[in-house]
Order: structure tokens, then sequence, then C-alpha cells
């Protein structure tokens, strides 16, 4: 196997896996919670660039083994103008984010988001097995993102649809997180549910009929799910400009993603850690 194929088959995996095994936690509550933050305020201005490794476990398209290892590059940066916002962070499961805050109290916090979400599989760039099979594009989410500060405790629900005419489908998530501070370390956990429904899974994991008539895949049509996630992390400042973090995320799988006959490993859940040193220009 040329090593060109050998990269885009990690790249074709890497990108579906977003929508199976990435977190759905929004990068607005993650990035308060990691940066002990007392400003409510929808997103800052900042921008950072950094390099991460990471390893795991957690079901593959084209491998027989389920752990894998990588080196990732980390861009995060946001910025706001009049309540208009752009969000980009390179550990969240959304690539980039566009949107409006539109309401703001002391404790609650409503926007209203769009961007990317979930990978692409085209048959032209995909591993031998996929050539039969339609492609698969990115959706583009539309929604709601409403975010509570109750005490200590931060809550984010969201509500996303896509316009872009791909998977019409309709993904939610619902989340739960906190920090503690430890002299200069900030520690912080989050637990969450996630939602798909079965318009998103049927066009990213599934087999319609007339792939089954030109494939060696038998036709496989999922349901809805919800599925499980949490996350645990610590950051720190070596200096003004230097920050080291480190992260565990855990994920719940359900069947609805893992009987799809596209995948060659079936774990019914992911697993991964990561660390990051990154510089805030």
């Amino acid at each position: 196997m040329t090593s060109s194929k050998k990269i885009t088959k990690l790249l074709m995996a890497g990108l579906l896996g977003l929508f199976v095994s990435s977190n759905v936690l929004s990068a607005d509550i993650t990035h308060t919670l990691r940066n002990n933050s007392e400003e409510k305020a929808t997103t800052g201005n900042y921008f950072e660039l950094g390099l991460g490794i990471a390893a795991g476990v957690g079901p593959s398209l084209t491998e027989d083994n389920d752990g894998w290892a990588a080196a990732y590059l980390v861009i995060n940066g946001s910025y706001n103008w009049n309540g208009l916002f752009i969000e980009k962070y390179g550990e969240s499961g959304d690539p980039i984010l566009l949107g409006y805050n539109a309401y703001e109290s002391d404790n609650w916090s409503l926007d209203l988001v769009m961007g990317p979400k979930f990978g692409g599989l085209h048959s032209d760039e995909a591993d031998d097995k996929f050539q039969l099979l339609d492609d698969r594009n990115s959706s583009t989410m539309f929604g709601g993102r409403l975010t509570g500060y109750l005490g200590d405790n931060v809550v984010q629900f969201s509500l996303k649809h896509d316009i872009s005419g791909n998977s019409h489908g309709t993904s939610a998530s619902a989340l739960l997180g906190r920090n503690w501070q430890v002299r200069n370390w900030n520690f912080h956990g989050l637990v969450g549910l996630q939602f798909f429904d079965s318009r998103i899974n049927d066009y990213y994991v599934g087999i319609s009929e007339n792939e089954a008539l030109r494939s060696q895949y038998t036709e496989y049509s999922p349901g809805s799910n919800i599925n499980f996630t949490a996350e645990a992390g610590v950051t720190y400042p070596i200096t003004e400009n230097w920050v080291f973090r480190s992260t565990a995320r855990f994920r719940t799988l359900s069947d609805a993603d893992m009987d799809s006959p596209i995948f060659e490993t079936t774990r019914s859940t992911a697993m991964s850690l990561g660390t990051s040193l990154t510089y805030v220009f």
C-alpha cells in the first residue's frame, strides 16, 4: 500500500469518525471550564496555536484493531463583534461555528449558531471497500445553544438541524460541567447526553437498497439514538503565553451506529487521552 493511500485512509476514517466517536461537547462550555472564566459573555477575542498528541480505543472503519494514536495541530480562537461571533476550537467536535448572541442575562445566554458537522466519505478518495457506496458529505447544522450558569455549575443545551440538504437530520445535546481551581491547576469535569435522529444515522452509517445491490454490504437503516459522554481534564498555564492541557474522554456508542456493516470493529464505547501545548497570542 502506498503512503498516500495510507494517509487517505486515515483522513477518511477520522472524518467519518467525527460522527460516531467525537464528543459533541460544545466549544463554549468546555472553553469556559478550561479557562476558569468568570466572564459570562458568549465568546471572547483570542487566538492560540499548538501541537497535541492523543491515543485511544474506538470503532474503526478500516482496521481490525480498535486502538489508535495520532499527533495533531491545535488551532483555537474566537472573535466577537456586537454579538456576532466566530469560534474555532481544534479540540472540539465542531470544526468551526458562526453565531449570534440573541439573548444574555446574568445567568443565561442564548446563541444562534451554524457550522459544518460530521465527517465526509467520498468514494473516489476512500478505501477500496467503500468504492461502490454513495458519498457522505458534511452537514451544515443550524440551531440554538442555551448556556446557563448555576452556582459553580455550567449547563448547556443545543438543538440543531441540517440546512445543507445532505442528511436532513437533527441533533441535540444536554451537558453539565464544573471546574475546580487548585493553585494554578484548573481541573474540570463534564457529563452529558447527545441525540442523533434516524436521518443523520441513516445518511452516515446506513446502507441504502441501491448501495446494497451494487456492493458487498447488506441493506441497513438505523434508527435514532442517545449516547452518553463524559470528559475530565486539567489546564495549567506554564507562562503567561504557554498553556498545557490534558483531557480524558469517554463515550458510549449505540447499536444504531455499531450494527452498521461499514465498520470493521464494533466497540460499544470509545475512550481517549489527549495532551497539548499551545501558545496564546
